[in-house]
């Protein structure tokens, strides 16, 4: 089938773009990638953005980019002496 270039000026001098875009939710997701083929758009690459950090995994790398616990000389020996102050259940001994 041949297509007359002179019908379709805007296919002559067409430029590609390429987006990124962030969606939230699966629904938004399908609801544009239905949408594409209407737009004569296509996925290029599709990737998944990392779950996002617990604050507890947040303050810990903040911890260890500042240096980590300075007043801990000796790990091993703070966890000996922390590991020292517990208590055996009842009935349970050493």
């Amino acid at each position: 089938m041949k297509i007359a270039t002179d019908l379709l000026p805007c296919l002559k001098d067409a430029v590609m773009e390429l987006l990124t875009i962030e969606i939230a939710t699966q629904e938004d997701k399908d609801l544009l990638l239905a949408l594409l083929p209407r737009f004569n758009a296509r996925v290029v690459i599709q990737t998944q953005s990392p779950k996002p950090k617990s604050p507890f995994i947040q303050i810990a790398e903040e911890i260890a980019a500042k240096g980590g616990i300075t007043s801990i000389s000796d790990p091993s020996e703070w966890q000996r002496e922390i590991r020292s102050w517990d208590r055996f259940l009842d009935g349970r001994e050493e």
